[in-house]
């Protein structure tokens, strides 16, 4: 049944208010809640990156270790073949080019043991570093499942809320003109989600502009449906206010 009078109609109204900040209340949850998720799974993603690349350079850096080993194998191999060579001399001169061939594969080797000695320390270090951000992202996965399971069944929660609050909306709107419904909506969205005002302290509560008095009392009959000129809201009598709009304090 459609409400005609103003009274009523303003009642609906105001009904309708409270249904929409309580929709309202809970889909701010909710967008907040999704954000939420969404977010912790970015900050998944850009660890699994992270070390995606960390990986990358740990695999460059054992390539460049087997590099370096190869090398150092490949000296000790000219050194075993020196020494071979060198029993094999009998002249002075012969011997002492020997020698030095000796001397500088040996410092060869040398360079290479403590450049590849270095460089297994680094992997080692790296690879624990690696192995620590492993386990940070593998804690922060299970809390994120955990957390998106029970949020899951939480949002669950709240869209039956927001379906069952929709469908109190539906009956509260079928009560007046749908014309009106749709100017509210229009009122709603341009002011934050709020198309009613009381009237307080002879103001606007939606705007807290002051209204004319004559505009007052006729809020205050209820002999139609008002809007504020400033704002637009649809406005209604507090009844803690006086006919003058001023706020009512108990003695």
């Amino acid at each position: 049944m459609v409400v005609s009078k103003p009274a009523e109609i303003m009642d609906v109204l105001r009904r309708l208010q409270a249904i929409d900040d309580e929709i309202r209340e809970i889909r701010v949850a909710r967008d907040q809640m999704v954000a939420s998720m969404e977010r912790l799974q970015k900050v998944l993603a850009h660890l699994d990156r992270e070390l995606a690349e960390k990986r990358e350079k740990l695999a460059e850096a054992e390539t460049w270790y087997r590099a370096k080993n190869g090398e150092l194998e490949a000296e000790r191999e000219k050194l075993t073949k020196a020494k071979s060579k060198l029993t094999g001399v009998t002249r002075s001169k012969e011997y002492v080019a020997v020698n030095k061939e000796l001397e500088t594969v040996r410092k060869n080797i040398t360079q290479r043991e403590d450049e590849v000695a270095k460089l297994l320390v680094a992997i080692g270090e790296f690879r624990e570093a690696i192995g620590k951000e492993e386990q940070k992202v593998k804690d922060l996965r299970s809390q994120a499942e955990v957390e998106s399971h029970s949020n899951r069944e939480r949002l669950a929660v709240m869209e039956g809320k927001i379906a069952e609050v929709d469908a109190r909306r539906k009956v509260i709107s079928s009560a007046v003109d749908r014309s009106l419904v749709e100017r509210y909506g229009r009122i709603a969205a341009k002011r934050e989600g709020i198309a009613v005002a009381a009237v307080v302290d002879g103001g606007c509560r939606g705007c807290h502009m002051q209204l004319n008095p004559r505009f007052i009392e006729s809020i205050l009959r209820a002999s139609s449906v008002v809007t504020c000129p400033h704002c637009s809201r649809y406005l209604y009598a507090d009844s803690a206010h006086d006919a003058d709009g001023n706020a009512v304090t108990s003695v």
